[in-house]
C-alpha cells in the first residue's frame, strides 16, 4: 500500500474560541448534569451520615507579674522575662503536652464515650483475622512484631488525640489568648476549655509558690551561714579588744596598755619642749661642764626618752586601732548580710499568703447550641459546584481526545475542504431496512439532506457540469455506498443517472438494491465478456439505471487501471447525464485512485463521530497526491439534534429538516383528523 505524508493545511485559531467552548457545554451538558446530581446526591448522604462537630472557648488575661523577694525572686532563677517573650512563654505552656494530661486526668477523658469508642476499635484491630496470623515468621531476621502497648503508652496516644482537638489561639496586640476545644459532645466541649484554663491558672499558682518557698528554703539555708559568719566575727572583735585591753568611746580606742591617753602625750610633749627651752637658756650663761647645764641635759635626755617611748606606744596604739576597726567593719557587714536575707526571708514567707494568679478568665465557655461543623449546606454546595466543573473539565477533555469530526467546522478546519452536507443517521428496523431512504417517505429528513448535497454537487460544476462523480471514503462503514445509492436516485428525480458498483474487491450494491445475483456487471464489461444491454439494470421506482460490480476479478487495480474502462466511463458520460461511481476505501486500497484520475469529481464520505482527523486527512492527501478533482465532503451520519446544540449555526438546518416535516406531518394528521 502507498504511504503519503500529511500534508495537507491545516488551519489554525490563534484566538480562543469561547463559541468553541460553549458548544463542548451544550454538546456534554446532560453528562455534566447527570455527574453532578450524582455527586451531590452522594454528597448530601455523606453529609447527613456526618456526626456534628461542636467547639467552645474561653478567653484569657495573661498579666505579667513581678516577683516580691530578693531583688527580685525571679533574680534567684534568672527567670526575669518580659514583654513578648514572656507572653509566647506563656502560650507555649497553654499548648504543652503536662497541662493536657492534667486536662485529661481531672475530667476522665479515656472513660468519655468518643474516647472509650475508638479503644474499643483499637482493641477489635487488635483481634482481627489479620492478627491471628504469625507475620513475624515472614519478616527478615532481626525484625520482631510490636510489643503489646503498656498503660502508659496507652495515656500517651489518649493525650495525642485530645491535643488535635485543642487550639491555642492569641489575639493580636493584647495579652488575651482564647482556648478551644471540640468534640462531639457539646457539653464536652465547655467543660474542656473551662478546665484548661483553670488547670493554667493553678499550675502558674503552683509554679509561683514552688518557686517562692524555694527562695525561701535557699534564703533560710543561707541565713544559718550568715547568722554563724556573724557570730564568729564579733567573737572574734571581742577577743581581740579583751587581747589588747581597748576600751571604746567615741568610736575610737583612746586608752592602751601603756596607760597612755591624748592629754599624758601632750603633757610629755609640752615637758620635752620645756626641757630644751631650758638647756638653751642656761648653756647661754654657763659652760658646757657646769652643773645646772647637765642637770638640764639630763632632763632633756629624759623627756625625749619619755616622749620616743611614748611615740612608740602611739604607733602600736594606732596598730591595733586599725586591726579593730578593720574587725568592727568585719561585724557590721555580716550584720547588715544576716538583717538583709532576715527581712527576705520574713518577705518569702509573707508573699507565700499573698500570691495572686497571674491570669484571670474574662470570657469562661458555655455550652454551645449550634454546631461548628460540617456546614452541611455549604459542603452539598460545594460538591454540586465542583462537580459541575469536574464535568466542564472532563467535557473538555473528552472533546480535546476526541478527534472525529463534528460539523462543517471540523471539516473546513482540518481538511481544508468544503462540506456538500450533512447527512443525519437514520436508524431503522432490520425488517424494514431499505437502502433507497430517498424514496422512503419515513426519511423525509434524509431526503432533504440528499437534496442539499445535490444540489451543492450540481453548483460545484455550474460552469462545467460534473458527468462523472466517484464517492469514496477513508476506511469502510463509513456510508459511502449509500451516499452513492441516495446521490444517484436524488439525481434520478432531473437527470438520467448511471450508478455504477466500482468497489469489485467487496460489492455491495447489488445486494443493498435486492437486484438479481450473479449478474453481470463492470468486470465484465472491461473484460468483454458480456454486453452492455445485459449488464445495465434498470430501477423503474428510482428512475436510475445500475451497473453492478459483476463477477469479482482477481485483478481490479489492472482493469480499473485499465483503458477500457476509461474509455467505458468516457462513453457512459456521453449517454447519461450523470455517471455515479461506487468506490472502495482510499486507505484500503488503490482503486479509487485510480477510478479518481477518468473522472470529472471525487466526493469524500466521512462518517461524523467516528472517523478521526487524521484518518480523512491522510486520504484526502493521497488523493491530493493523484491530483484527484475532489469537490467536497459529504459528512455522513450525523446526529442532527446533537449537531444542532453544538454548533449553533445549524439550528436553522435541524429547523429545516426536521421541524418543517414535523410540523407538515401534524398538520397533515390534523387535517386528517
Amino acid at each position: 500500500m502507498e504511504r503519503f505524508d500529511n500534508t495537507l493545511p491545516v488551519q489554525q485559531e490563534d484566538a480562543i474560541d469561547l463559541r468553541h467552548y460553549w458548544r463542548v457545554l451544550m454538546r456534554f451538558k446532560w453528562g455534566i448534569l447527570g455527574l453532578a446530581i450524582a455527586v451531590t446526591l452522594a454528597a448530601i448522604f455523606f453529609v447527613s451520615a456526618m456526626r456534628p462537630v461542636y467547639k467552645a472557648s474561653t478567653t484569657l488575661l495573661i498579666e505579667q507579674k513581678q516577683g516580691k523577694t530578693l531583688t527580685s525572686l525571679d533574680d534567684v532563677y534568672g527567670a526575669d522575662v518580659t514583654g513578648k517573650e514572656y507572653l509566647q512563654t506563656q502560650f507555649e505552656i497553654l499548648k504543652s503536652r503536662e497541662l493536657a494530661a492534667r486536662v485529661v486526668r481531672e475530667l476522665s477523658i479515656a472513660e468519655h464515650p468518643d474516647y472509650l469508642m475508638q479503644n474499643q476499635i483499637a482493641k477489635e484491630e487488635e483481634k482481627a483475622w489479620w492478627q491471628l496470623i504469625d507475620w513475624q515468621q515472614y519478616l527478615p531476621v532481626g525484625h520482631e512484631k510490636n510489643p503489646i502497648p503498656t498503660e502508659d503508652e496507652q495515656f500517651n496516644k489518649l493525650v495525642d488525640k485530645f491535643m488535635t482537638n485543642v487550639s491555642i489561639e492569641p489575639i493580636r496586640q493584647t495579652q488575651l489568648v482564647k482556648i478551644t476545644f471540640q468534640s462531639y459532645d457539646r457539653v464536652l466541649t465547655a467543660r474542656v476549655s473551662n478546665a484548661m484554663a483553670k488547670v493554667y491558672i493553678d499550675s502558674q499558682m503552683e509554679a509561683r509558690v514552688t518557686l517562692t518557698q524555694n527562695a525561701a528554703d535557699w534564703l533560710s539555708t543561707r541565713l544559718g551561714a550568715l547568722k554563724a559568719n556573724l557570730e564568729a566575727s564579733e567573737k572574734k572583735l571581742q577577743e581581740y579588744r579583751e587581747q589588747n585591753n581597748l576600751v571604746e568611746g567615741g568610736g575610737a580606742a583612746k586608752t592602751s596598755v601603756l596607760g597612755l591617753s591624748t592629754e599624758q602625750l601632750t603633757q610629755i610633749n609640752q615637758r620635752v619642749v620645756q626641757a630644751q627651752f631650758k638647756v638653751a637658756e642656761i648653756s647661754q650663761r654657763y659652760g658646757e661642764k657646769h652643773p645646772a647645764l647637765i642637770q638640764a641635759q639630763l632632763e632633756l635626755n629624759e623627756a625625749q626618752k619619755a616622749f620616743n617611748q611614748a611615740k612608740e606606744a602611739s604607733i602600736e596604739l594606732s596598730r591595733k586601732e586599725f586591726k579593730f576597726q578593720e574587725l568592727q567593719r568585719e561585724v557590721q557587714t555580716n550584720r547588715n548580710l544576716y538583717d538583709t536575707f532576715f527581712t527576705r526571708i520574713k518577705q518569702a514567707n509573707d508573699s507565700l499568703e499573698l500570691e495572686t494568679a497571674n491570669a484571670r478568665v474574662i470570657d469562661p465557655a458555655v455550652v454551645p447550641s449550634l454546631p461548628f461543623k460540617p456546614k452541611k449546606s455549604l459542603l452539598i454546595a460545594l460538591a454540586l459546584v465542583m462537580s459541575l466543573v469536574l464535568g466542564a473539565v472532563l467535557a473538555f477533555l473528552l472533546d480535546y481526545l476526541d478527534s472525529t469530526f463534528k460539523g462543517v467546522e471540523d471539516v473546513e478546519d482540518k481538511l481544508g475542504l468544503s462540506v456538500l452536507g450533512m447527512v443525519p443517521v437514520v436508524k431503522q428496523k432490520k425488517k424494514e431496512a431499505s437502502a433507497v431512504l430517498f424514496l422512503d417517505d419515513k426519511q423525509k429528513s434524509y431526503a432533504e439532506a440528499m437534496r442539499t448535497v445535490r444540489t451543492s454537487v450540481v453548483l460545484s460544476g455550474i460552469d462545467k457540469p460534473h458527468k462523472t462523480i466517484v464517492l469514496t471514503s477513508s476506511v469502510p462503514s463509513e456510508g459511502k455506498s449509500t451516499s452513492a445509492i441516495n446521490l444517484a436516485v436524488a439525481l434520478g428525480q432531473m437527470e438520467r443517472v448511471l450508478l455504477i458498483d466500482a468497489d469489485m474487491r467487496k460489492p455491495t450494491v447489488a445486494k443493498v438494491l435486492n437486484l438479481p445475483p450473479n449478474t453481470p456487471g463492470l468486470s465484465n464489461l472491461v473484460a468483454a465478456t458480456a454486453d452492455k444491454e445485459d449488464c445495465i439494470l434498470h430501477m423503474e421506482d428510482a428512475n436510475i439505471d445500475v451497473l453492478t460490480a459483476g463477477l469479482i476479478p482477481p485483478n481490479p487495480s489492472e482493469l480499473l487501471s485499465s483503458q477500457k474502462f476509461a474509455d467505458l466511463l468516457h462513453k457512459f458520460s456521453e449517454e447519461y447525464d450523470r455517471v455515479i461511481i461506487d468506490s472502495p476505501p482510499t486507505l484500503l486500497v488503490s482503486d479509487a485512485l485510480l477510478i479518481s484520475k477518468v473522472v470529472d469529481a471525487v466526493v469524500y464520505v466521512i462518517r461524523s463521530d467516528v472517523t478521526s482527523h487524521n484518518t480523512a486527512r491522510t486520504g484526502v492527501n493521497r488523493l491530493s497526491a493523484v491530483k484527484a478533482p475532489v469537490i467536497g465532503v459529504v459528512l455522513n451520519k450525523v446526529n442532527m439534534k446533537r449537531a444542532a446544540q453544538y454548533y449553533g449555526a445549524y439550528s436553522a438546518y435541524y429547523a429545516y429538516g426536521y421541524g418543517s416535516y414535523v410540523y407538515g406531518e401534524e398538520n397533515q394528521k390534523k387535517k386528517s383528523a
